[in-house]
């Protein structure tokens, strides 16, 4: 079923997303086909809100906008999957929930197969909750990446450059775990994250010929950074004394108190300038094996 609604006056086109499909599975598991065509969009802006979820997020081959496929429960969960469109721009809604409070849910009975195009510049809005992630984000043009994440195991893949120059990456992650890969090919301008209680790896290889600018605040984590040989790097150190922070003297210089930079800083174009600060946990920052 195709459903078209056009609202006069605003220059508007909602989509009631085009050819569900819907069958059923055992526990009353229900699978949704979901699909946007491209229609010569200059931007689409995604925002995805889910509570307890499964989901894998790659990029398609169709060329549309959006293939996707939500298996779960409608006795227990909400799925919400609209699309709008205005003048030659796209915002994507993407929501998931429990129909109670206090519902003890497996990751397992509400799954995400999402599948994006490489047709026009994306920017990714997502509040997750309790997740088990796997977002490769190699072969699409990110423009903005915001992420909050709860108690989740999450992985990041950039194995590619981006071929869009990414503005901001903001990162904020609970008691997770948290792997990213390949932030250099992510091309982005500026990061932050914020980590709490978890266990986390930032790996910055890849292709980039800027100057790249990484904040971090950590709580009571781990967090491990690795960075390339062949970058500039300066790290500011802001830790308490109950924090733990590693770093490889004899790659690093400390040229001033908290302040460490390699010997390729301020020699070539791709440089990665960190600020890092800690509470109660442990940072680490040693130089990756350059593979991906």
């Amino acid at each position: 079923m195709r459903k078209t609604l056009i609202l006069a006056g605003g220059g508007i086109l909602l989509l009631g997303l085009i050819f569900p499909q819907v069958y059923g599975r055992e526990h009353s598991q229900k699978t949704e086909v979901k699909r946007i065509e491209f229609s010569g969009e200059k931007e689409v802006r995604v925002k995805i809100e889910i509570g307890v979820a499964n989901i894998d997020l790659k990029k398609n081959i169709s060329g549309n906008i959006l293939d996707a496929e939500m298996e779960y429960d409608p006795d227990r969960m909400t799925v919400r999957a609209d699309y709008i469109r205005s003048e030659n721009r796209g915002k994507l809604y993407l929501e998931s929930d429990s129909k109670e409070k206090g519902l003890d849910l497996s990751q397992d009975e509400n799954y995400w197969k999402l599948e994006f195009g490489d047709r026009m510049p994306l920017s990714f809005d997502m509040d997750i909750g309790a997740c088990e992630a796997d977002f490769d984000f190699t072969g699409l043009l990110i423009d903005e990446l915001d992420m909050d994440l709860g108690a989740s195991s999450v992985e990041v893949e950039f194995r590619r450059p981006n071929l869009k120059r990414l503005s901001e990456i903001n990162i904020d992650v609970g008691a997770s775990k948290l792997k990213m890969y390949g932030l250099g090919n992510a091309n982005f301008e500026e990061m932050v994250f914020d980590g709490g209680a978890g266990d986390f790896t930032l790996d910055f290889t890849g292709d980039f010929d800027h100057t790249a600018n990484v904040s971090i605040d950590m709580g009571m984590g781990s967090l491990n950074i690795l960075v390339p040989k062949d970058a500039g790097v300066q790290i500011r150190k802001e830790s308490s004394f109950l924090a733990s922070f590693s770093i490889d003297e004899d790659e690093f210089e400390e040229v001033e108190d908290d302040l460490y930079e390699n010997g390729n800083f301020g020699k070539t174009i791709k440089q990665l300038v960190f600020v890092i600060e800690a509470g109660l946990g442990s940072v680490q920052v040693e130089y990756a094996d350059g593979s991906l």
